[in-house]
């Protein structure tokens, strides 16, 4: 079943209806890491890391499974999928990422949404947040902030909403619980994140960390959640988080890409671990999808190629009901809908361009 199908199947059924979830339980099989990895995990950031391991897979010794995303009604109809441009051998591919806060609720809150769009020329990738302030329409449940569209129902209504939003077709689905997902700095050693916002934070054991702008090294995983989930201390608040999560997003692909983690089997099964217990797929992106993806992506090579943009709100506001929001820049993401599903990102950040931040 893929997102179409699941946008289908949805459509006709209630809130509370029984998860289908022999439909969207992925197939296992195996597919063998090869030299196609280091292109690929330099350029997602999140979802080809995922990738790497939808399975069970083996490498060194190891084998996982990493889960098919849960169903959830979804209203929208999906918009096309993009074309192939006659000069290139792939289509463009619109990844939603979501990091989900699992605390409180059964289904957890979505602590962001990012599109990561790759080229169809495999030369750039953009990783595009909507900040979960943003006040949208949420099919089927009137105007609320974006992130409620996860937490009402899941993946399928929170691609529903992006869809909504934009006119820009989603391909597949990556949730993580960002929580645990920054483990994956325990599992490969420090990395160096280009702190786009100077703060002091504490982590959940109260320890005080100064965060200076510029290179910022992050040395373990209690750093990096009080680096990624701070907020209300930031001139910009969510904004700010949200450019600190790419930044992070950014830095930790480029990390996983070394030799120092690729060419260790220990780090790299601990990676592949990590992945396999806090992630959760849509069932298309199959082996066939990764290994094709991944071979695809050789000519990304450096952090140049991925670009951080934010989808373009007017200022700030409060709604009907007392809540502060962003309000959202109705043309401004209509552009960039039509920019993402024609894969022309580059005439967009030319037109916004406070909407590129790195």
């Amino acid at each position: 079943m893929n997102i179409s199908e699941l946008h289908e199947q949805l459509n006709d059924e209630p809130l509370d209806a029984p998860l289908d979830v022999a439909g969207v339980v992925a197939r296992a099989g195996r597919i063998r890491r090869t030299r196609w990895v280091v292109g690929a995990t330099s350029v997602v950031a999140l979802a080809l890391v995922v990738s790497l391991v939808r399975g069970p897979l083996t490498a060194a010794g190891s084998q996982i499974q990493v889960a098919a995303v849960p169903s959830a009604t979804a209203t929208a109809s999906q918009p096309p999928s993009a074309t192939t441009p006659a000069n290139t051998t792939y289509a463009a591919m619109n990844i939603l990422l979501i990091g989900s806060d699992g605390r409180g609720t059964a289904q957890g809150q979505s602590d962001s949404f990012i599109v990561m769009h790759i080229s169809a020329d495999r030369k750039s990738v953009y990783l595009v947040s909507f900040p979960r302030d943003m006040w949208v329409t949420v099919p089927g449940y009137g105007k609320a902030k974006i992130n409620a569209a996860y937490s009402d129902g899941g993946a399928a209504l929170s691609v529903s909403t992006i869809e909504a939003l934009t006119g820009a077709r989603i391909d597949h689905v990556v949730v993580t619980d960002f929580t645990d997902f920054v483990s994956l700095v325990d599992a490969i050693g420090p990395i160096t994140v280009d702190n786009p916002v100077a703060s002091v934070a504490r982590d959940d054991r109260g320890v005080q960390y100064q965060f200076p702008k510029g290179p910022l090294v992050i040395t373990d995983g209690y750093m990096a959640l009080a680096f990624a989930r701070q907020r209300w201390e930031l001139p910009n608040g969510d904004l700010d988080r949200t450019l600190r999560q790419r930044a992070f997003l950014k830095a930790l692909a480029l990390k996983v890409a070394t030799p120092d983690v690729l060419a260790n089997p220990v780090k790299l099964t601990a990676v592949i671990d990590a992945i396999g217990k806090y992630v959760t797929v849509d069932q298309g992106m199959t082996n066939d999808v990764i290994l094709s993806l991944g071979a695809s992506l050789t000519g990304i090579t450096n952090a140049g190629q991925i670009h951080m943009v934010q989808a373009p709100i007017t200022g700030f506001g409060a709604s009907a009901d007392g809540q502060s929001i962003d309000v959202v820049d109705v043309a401004g993401n209509t552009a960039l809908g039509t920019a993402l599903q024609n894969d022309t990102m580059p005439a967009f950040v030319a037109a916004y361009p406070k909407t590129e931040q790195g």
